[in-house]
């Protein structure tokens, strides 16, 4: 208790026999409360002064305040631009803050942004919080909480993520220096607007990081990636983790102009001879240090077996621009393609050309190896570089052949937003295959990617799937997966009318 002795004296003894208790050592409120109730009878006073001194333990204390370095009331900030969203994709976020679709929360705060509308306001506690929990979801939100989740943002030293100033190199230091979980959130953000400030950033305490930190910032420079990343990249060749050596090895091996893919011209630019219309490798007795450095494994100890030759073309002729081996062969793409069935490494020599033009964008190898060796799953990555029009062309032929090998590449690799008609074309041929009595080897994976198709598929197709779908499944686990489908797709339509 509060009181003094002489107050505890008094009430044990009693208040006839000890001496009236003054106001001496009380704090200051109680010594007040002592003054006015000086009139009151002995008794009276001593049982008063100690309820006052039991609430004043529990309730009497002033709050713990943080230290004014990490707790100010920053300037008002200008009103916003942005309106508030509707009252129906409020409530959609709130259920989604709540873990209820949660999974669909990336494209509420997508549809959002885009139609330039914020968070409201009561909302933006949780969404500060959701950010500081999950920071790879704060990209998202930066767009939307808007000038007043910024002010909000600077007040709460575990929201300060969302306060930082784009634009000022002191605030960004600050904001990366205090916040080491949120660094890749932060370097994605500035990744898609000032490239070489996020690699300053980046640059700041790259040494100091752990390995997977490590890892984690260094794919955020895929964003922007460009040949102004190659100096901080050749040093991470070097770095103690085998992960970051590979990722930086990726990132350079797509830049044509880079050290790295000159290096592989020079050491393996001559792995491949073409004599009568074949493409044979020509693999050298010994891999060197520069080669295993750039990426390449080394053999164990003994001959190389067939698996680490495979390898050594994949991780050299997947390197090296495809029109090197035009101007070195003097032959079109076509011709260098052909060349490549007749040999002892036709599927590794075909993915390691199709990795290579993938890396090294060109049409004419784009068309030479989907003629040559059909849409297979190792020509996948390709896709992202043909138009809306040919992969919806491709699509239809496929479905009309019956190659569902093929349909399950497109499903899987779409690389573009589905249009409708692409889209709808896509749901007919789901629906046909569950309506089979029996499973396919593509059954499993049909219905796994139909998943995630619900994610991707235009949400106004949401009638069409349900008419599609209804009474076709013939098996259980189809029927399942064509329910959720069609759930789901209900659900994105209702959460894009209630946005827009």
């Amino acid at each position: 208790m509060t009181l003094p002795n002489e107050w505890l004296t008094a009430a044990l003894v009693g208040v006839g026999r000890a001496p009236r208790p003054g106001g001496a050592g009380l704090p200051p409120a109680l010594a007040s409360l002592r003054v006015a109730l000086d009139d009151r009878p002995p008794a009276e006073l001593v049982l008063l002064m100690a309820g006052a001194a039991a609430l004043y333990d529990d309730a009497g204390q002033l709050p713990a305040r943080a230290p004014a370095a990490e707790w100010y009331l920053p300037a008002l900030r200008v009103a916003d631009e942005r309106p508030v969203c509707f009252p129906a994709a409020a409530r959609f976020l709130e259920r989604m803050l709540n873990q209820q679709h949660a999974e669909l929360l990336p494209e509420l705060l997508t549809l959002l942004d885009a139609a330039g509308q914020r968070v409201a306001d009561a909302q933006l506690p949780h969404a500060l919080a959701h950010g500081t929990r999950i920071p790879r979801f704060r990209p998202l939100w930066l767009p939307v909480l808007g000038e007043r989740g910024r002010w909000l943002a600077a007040i709460n030293p575990d929201w300060r993520y969302a306060a930082v100033e784009l634009d000022d190199s002191r605030s960004l230091r600050a904001a990366w220096e205090r916040d080491p979980a949120g660094r890749a959130a932060l370097a994605l953000t500035l990744r898609r607007r000032d490239p070489a400030a996020a690699l300053r950033l980046i640059e700041l305490t790259w040494r100091g990081e752990a390995d997977a930190a490590r890892r984690e910032l260094l794919a955020t420079l895929e964003t922007g990636l460009s040949p102004a990343d190659e100096p901080f990249l050749e040093r991470a060749l070097d770095d103690r983790d085998a992960q970051v050596r590979h990722k930086a090895v990726a990132h350079l091996a797509r830049l044509p102009e880079s050290r790295l893919v000159g290096r592989m011209i020079a050491a393996a630019g001559d792995i491949l001879a073409l004599d009568d219309g074949h493409l044979t490798p020509r693999f050298p007795p010994v891999i060197r240090e520069s080669l295993v450095r750039d990426g390449v494994t080394r053999p164990a100890a003994g001959p190389p077996s067939a698996n680490d030759r495979s390898r050594l073309l994949t991780q050299t002729v997947g390197v090296i621009p495809p029109r090197h081996w035009e101007a070195r062969f003097g032959a079109t793409p076509a011709d260098i393609v052909a060349a490549a069935g007749p040999g002892r490494w036709p599927r590794t020599l075909l993915g390691a050309l199709s990795a290579a033009t993938a890396r090294h964008p060109d049409r004419r190898w784009v068309e030479a190896i989907l003629a040559h060796d059909g849409l297979t799953e190792r020509h996948g990555p390709l896709l992202a570089q043909l138009t809306a029009d040919e992969l919806e062309a491709r699509l239809a032929a496929a479905v009309t052949a019956e190659d569902t090998a093929a349909v399950v590449v497109l499903l899987r690799r779409w690389p573009h937003p589905w249009d409708e008609a692409a889209a709808r074309a896509m749901i007919d041929f789901l629906a046909h295959e569950a309506a089979r009595p029996r499973d396919t080897r593509h059954s499993p994976t049909l219905r796994y990617l139909m998943r995630a198709f619900a994610r991707a598929c235009p949400p106004a197709l949401a009638g069409h799937a349900a008419a599609a779908l209804a009474g076709r499944p013939a098996t259980p686990v189809w029927q399942t997966t064509a329910s959720q489908f069609v759930a789901t797709l209900a659900l994105r339509s209702e959460l894009h009318g209630a946005v827009l």
